[in-house]
């Protein structure tokens, strides 16, 4: 990497400074309360200034957007390097996804903001062109498992069609769960555990229909659960019993 200049250092830290700015006015009063005014006026810039950084509200939203999907990509990419069998390391996705999602409930509604036509169109294609490339990123991941998982035999060859399948199906109910967990459901009080407890239950219950092996049946899927959180995501558990 070469080495930064001063005036490329104070930019990339003012450039920081907006997007965490922006994040915190984002996540205490909404998509419709920020403007680029009165993110000049937090950080004590001009507008301008603002504006050398950012060509838009929107394209300051997408870039706040992958700087977040950055987050996950790291907490992903921690999983994929976990020296476990295929479906421990693919089941570490699950797991990490839905405590980072606990740690920062906003990320998600604020990414999804992006994906609203309205704002979606306003968007520079610079920016939207960064933002996919980096989901792509995360969909690499969690698709070069499954793929490992047939090639080793933990899956049967016979998938081979299906690995994006597979994907979207954990995807959809991670996202889908943990979207109704940050809804005003009051999920405890109808009689619903913890949506971590469930989704990792689910999620083995799903796997299983595959036959990806090792079965949850042959396995203790909460020591599992407990070796793989303690090994990879002892920062954030440690976070959240803050919080509590």
């Amino acid at each position: 990497m070469p080495t930064l200049s001063r005036k490329q250092r104070d930019m990339l830290e003012r450039e920081e400074l907006i997007l965490s700015t922006a994040q915190t006015l984002l996540n205490q009063h909404g998509y419709n309360h920020l403007t680029m005014d009165r993110v000049a006026e937090t950080v004590e810039y001009s507008k301008g200034t603002i504006y050398n950084h950012f060509a838009s509200k929107e394209d300051l939203v997408c870039s706040l957007c992958c700087r977040l999907i950055n987050n996950l990509i790291d907490v992903f990419e921690r999983a994929y390097q976990y020296p476990g069998t295929t479906r421990e390391r693919y089941s570490a996705i699950g797991i990490g996804y839905s405590l980072y999602n606990q740690l920062h409930p906003m990320d998600t509604q604020n990414i999804q903001t992006v994906k609203n036509n309205a704002v979606r169109e306003k968007v520079s294609e610079d920016k939207l062109a960064e933002m996919e490339s980096l989901e792509q990123k995360i969909t690499k991941i969690t698709r070069s498992i499954v793929q490992e998982a047939i090639d080793c035999g933990d899956l049967n060859k016979e998938h081979q069609d299906n690995v994006d399948t597979i994907v979207f199906g954990c995807w959809s109910m991670h996202y889908g769960a943990l979207l109704l967990d940050q809804s005003d459901i009051p999920l405890q009080n109808l009689g619903f555990s913890p949506v971590v407890n469930m989704l990792w239950k689910n999620a083995n219950i799903y796997l299983d229909g595959y036959q990806w092996l090792p079965l949850s049946t042959n396995t203790d899927s909460d020591k599992l659960f407990e070796k793989i959180s303690s090994a990879l995501f002892d920062g954030e558990i440690d976070l959240l019993k803050k919080a509590v």
